[in-house]
């Protein structure tokens, strides 16, 4: 696990997008933040695998482990943040940046992009 999360902190370190949302770019993220696990609920977790497997041809069987490496920024309702979702972590990992943002106080959306 330990050569997982280093992986992820130098795959972190090549990118750089900002959001329009308040999250900073994801290079000025220092590696010692993130914490293995998921902000989302069950049901948007579910909702986020799903597409991740229709979008990225992402097999039923393959693990997914789940790092938080930005926390939650904005108002109620209104907040943003992200995690990175590795795939397949201890064969061919492929990693996933996981953008999500509330709509509304019983809602959400999010975006992936692979590393």
């Amino acid at each position: 696990m330990k050569s997982l999360i280093a992986m992820f902190a130098v795959s972190a370190l090549l990118v750089g997008c900002v959001a329009s949302d308040g999250l900073g770019p994801i290079s000025q993220i220092p590696p010692t933040v993130s914490k293995e696990g998921s902000l989302a609920n069950s049901t948007l977790i579910a909702d986020a695998t799903a597409a991740l497997r229709d979008a990225q041809a992402v097999e039923p069987d393959m693990k997914i482990v789940k790092f938080v490496i930005q926390q939650p920024v904005g108002d109620e309702g209104q907040r943003a943040w992200r995690e990175i979702w590795v795939v397949n972590p201890e064969g061919n990992p492929r990693q996933f940046i996981m953008t999500f943002k509330e709509a509304g106080l019983s809602g959400a959306e999010f975006t992936i992009d692979e590393m």
